[in-house]
């Protein structure tokens, strides 16, 4: 289950840096607008210390955390649904992605040129949700449309830069908001791991995301679900044939596995649980599929 994530925003607004710290890639960052035309796009393996944890208890040899796609997505200017600034381009990559971020520059600094000459957070922030919603009106069939993407806003700067008037406007549409100084983090490590923490973390609630692990003496790996996903979904997720071919699957929380000390014990202790097709599959769920 690969889920991409878009980076939006107008130009100059931190995009292509906010891009580098999540996915730790090396990309063209300058003071000029349009920089990136192609987007970049990394993948990025989220951190995990449950599965760190799973991987110690059955001693496997690799560790594979899941991963989310990041893509730096050209910055949009007012009129982008028209095609100014290549706007038509940027917004068709927005459509390919999952969810969006939506980078927004409340920082002061007046050797980073702003695109429009001068720094009005509100104003910028309506700039791109206004073009988003007219590329939706265009739209001919009512799917797949943009402004119906879940959305996490990220305010690039200090937290006292952060007007209230525009935090008030971003809790009135629902969405889920972090601020963060983005030029700080790039050079302190522990408040980049912190960040970046912050923001997966953000994205698997806004997406409404599980997480379960799969482990043997080889490989640990998370997966990504859905709230709510049965278990034959999850199996094929693992690996297409599992799906079809489930029967039934071991299954026990990570905290239990980790406190048996190993699979063998958990079996001894009557730890494991064995569940067939119906089973919800739950947040922290180690699976072990028995298929035909």
């Amino acid at each position: 289950m690969k889920l991409s994530i878009g980076i939006v925003g107008l130009p100059n607004v931190g995009k292509s840096l906010l891009f580098k710290i999540l996915t730790k890639q090396e990309v063209n960052i300058a003071n000029y607008p349009f920089c990136t035309i192609n987007p970049n796009v990394g993948v990025v393996p989220v951190k995990d210390e449950r599965l760190e944890k799973v991987a110690a208890v059955m001693e496997s040899k690799e560790i594979l955390p899941a991963v989310l796609e990041f893509v730096d997505i050209a910055g949009l200017v007012r009129g982008a649904h028209q095609g100014a600034g290549l706007g038509n381009q940027f917004l068709a990559q927005i459509r390919e992605t999952d969810a969006i971020v939506h980078l927004v520059r409340v920082f002061q600094d007046e050797d980073i040129v702003h695109f429009e000459g001068r720094i009005d957070p509100m104003s910028d922030f309506e700039a791109v949700e206004d073009e988003i919603r007219m590329k939706d009106e265009q739209t001919k069939e009512k799917i797949n449309l943009l402004s119906a993407k879940p959305q996490l806003v990220i305010l690039n700067g200090k937290t006292e830069e952060a007007p209230e008037v525009l935090i008030h406007k971003i809790n009135e549409l629902g969405f889920p908001y972090l601020i963060m100084d983005l030029k700080s983090l790039e050079t302190v490590l522990p408040l980049m791991e912190a960040a970046l923490k912050q923001i997966f973390g953000a994205f698997l609630k806004l997406l409404d995301l599980i997480t379960f692990y799969t482990a043997n003496e080889n490989e640990a790996r998370s997966w990504f679900i859905k709230k709510g996903t049965l278990a034959p979904r999850a199996a094929g997720i693992v690996h297409t044939d599992f799906k079809n071919k489930f029967i039934k699957a071991e299954v026990i929380n990570w905290q239990k596995l980790v406190e048996a000390g190993s699979w063998h014990n958990a079996k001894q202790k009557g730890w494991l649980r064995l569940e067939g097709r119906e089973y919800v599959m739950q947040d922290g769920d180690v699976m072990v599929i028995k298929h035909g």
